[in-house]
């Protein structure tokens, strides 16, 4: 619909950030949280507009935009990079996932921001247009600014408004996810150099390296540029062994934050992945998919044994989200239609999951002071209600039936289980003799091992004799229905019709299977 602008979606919240900082809030807390609250909500529902007007049946990307310079010239001529913007069907969902969490996070800020609102507000639009900026881009140099520009919020939000060894935390996670940057930025300037000596034209157009590439890299540094993308999106997913940031950053930031960071930013890293890896180089992909396979299945197996050992409610969940980020890894290397429409889905089941576990996390913590299970127990019996939707939530963790993460998980471990990128896998010119079948069933395990940290959890906080001290332990308030209620709607939904979703990222999905 042309009246849509990818434009307008991208800056609408850096017009919020600015209208905040505008006179007429002074330091009025409650009215610049209403206005956050109703200008995230017109965000979302214009979000919701592309979503209504995206056809699922033409390939390549729509809604396309590319702003001029005064005179009709690009951007950024002299280094070949325009301000190219457009969606598909993968890019369009995950920019819904990050208006749709934004809003709830801004919601669930009530209780947890007690301080300095006018720059946690700014912060979280400045993260929203950055984030929505990698989804949207279509232009490599301009999806590398907008991914450094997510850096500066995360760290303020981290390490203002964060508790523990803040400041640490939040300085950690701008050290890994920038020395990951220097990787792609490395890899997008070696193809686009590969490129100009081949064609004569210097352009970092996505499109050239893709749907309209007319050559095939060199082995080496087709392997070379692949690592470089690789490890950026590894520390952003994140892979073992580049997680380590995860569970410091998660424990040590406020709620609505570890909303956004398990629910959005870990989902960049499984765009990334999509987007250059699998892509811009889909011969590459093919030669190295073995080891993203073994790679998602260390994943999954080693971040779901640590989560069994936690007693910190918030380091189980970060540990969670690593094991369930693996599953995105198996479905990506799975090479197929299944697996690949597999990763995808269980981006967004992820993202909603996890932000709602996050989010019971935040409530126990609001009222308790401690993230403790061992001091915990018994809270179900003066709150039901933050105990049944905790059961839906991790329930949909755990994958049971006709919840979302159920739909995603079948998917990929399917398309995984029926690959055969493993047919004459060899290193170094040895043939190993790997089954994917038993590769897939030892990733499987991790699942077991979800149910029982997950269940081990819900009966150590809910279930039993509650503490003394916890008496008086209230049941969930009206804005915090409204985020878990909003969450568990999707979980059920879709969980119930995964072809809603799958409907809108299937042929785009197709399409890039194409290209192998």
């Amino acid at each position: 619909m042309q009246y849509l602008s990818l434009t307008l979606l991208i800056f609408l919240p850096l017009i919020g950030a600015l209208i905040i900082w505008g006179p007429w809030f002074a330091h009025n807390e409650v009215k610049i949280r209403r206005f956050a609250k109703g200008f995230g909500g017109v965000i979302f529902i214009y979000s919701l507009f592309f979503l209504a007007f995206f056809n699922p049946a033409k390939e390549g990307f729509q809604f396309e935009q590319t702003l001029t310079l005064p005179g009709g010239k690009p951007w950024l001529e002299p280094l070949g990079s325009n301000f190219a913007l457009g969606v598909d069907g993968i890019s369009l969902l995950l920019i819904v996932l990050t208006t749709f969490l934004v809003l709830l996070a801004l919601i669930a800020s009530k209780y947890s921001i007690t301080k300095r609102h006018k720059f946690y507000y700014s912060m979280i639009f400045l993260l929203q247009t950055a984030i929505l900026g990698v989804f949207a881009a279509k232009d490599l140099f301009l999806f590398i600014i907008f991914w450094e520009i997510e850096l500066i919020p995360m760290y303020f939000l981290i390490s203002v408004w964060g508790s523990g060894r803040k400041e640490y935390s939040a300085m950690k996670f701008i050290l890994y996810t920038f020395a990951g940057s220097i990787f792609m930025l490395a890899a997008i300037l070696a193809i686009v150099y590969y490129n100009y000596l081949q064609t004569g034209i210097f352009t970092f157009d996505l499109t050239t390296y893709t749907y309209m590439k007319a050559f095939a890299y060199p082995t080496l540094l087709g392997i070379l540029a692949f690592l470089g993308f690789f490890i950026a999106f590894a520390v952003k997913l994140p892979v073992v062994p580049f997680h380590t940031w995860l569970p410091d950053a998660h424990v040590d930031a406020p709620t609505p934050v570890s909303m956004l960071l398990a629910g959005i930013l870990l989902k960049m890293g499984g765009y990334g992945l999509i987007r250059m890896n699998l892509q811009i180089m889909p011969e590459i992909m093919q030669i190295l998919a073995p080891l993203v396979i073994i790679l998602g299945v260390i994943n999954i197996l080693y971040a779901a044994i640590v989560a069994t050992a936690q007693q910190d409610l918030k380091k189980l969940v970060a540990y969670s989200s690593v094991s369930h980020m693996g599953i995105v890894l198996l479905g990506l290397g799975a090479m197929n239609v299944a697996g690949v429409s597999g990763a995808v889905f269980q981006m967004v089941a992820h993202g909603v999951i996890s932000a709602g576990l996050f989010m019971i996390v935040g409530v126990i913590y609001l009222r308790t002071h401690t993230r403790q299970i061992p001091e915990l127990g018994g809270l179900g019996q003066n709150s039901p209600k933050i105990m049944y939707f905790a059961m839906i939530i991790a329930l949909g963790s755990l994958g049971l039936p006709l919840l979302i993460g159920f739909a995603a998980e079948t998917l990929a471990f399917y398309g995984a289980f029926t690959s055969n990128v493993f047919s004459g896998f060899s290193l170094f010119d040895v043939y190993i003799p790997v089954s994917i079948q038993i590769l897939t069933a030892i990733a499987i395990i991790g699942v077991i091992f979800t149910a029982v940290y997950i269940l081990w959890m819900f009966q150590r906080v809910f279930w039993g004799n509650i503490f003394h001290k916890w008496r008086k332990f209230h049941d969930a308030s009206p804005h915090e229905m409204v985020v878990l209620i909003s969450l568990i709607l999707v979980i059920v939904v879709f969980g119930l019709n995964p072809t809603g979703m799958t409907d809108i990222f299937g042929p785009t999905v197709s399409s890039l299977m194409k290209l192998i």
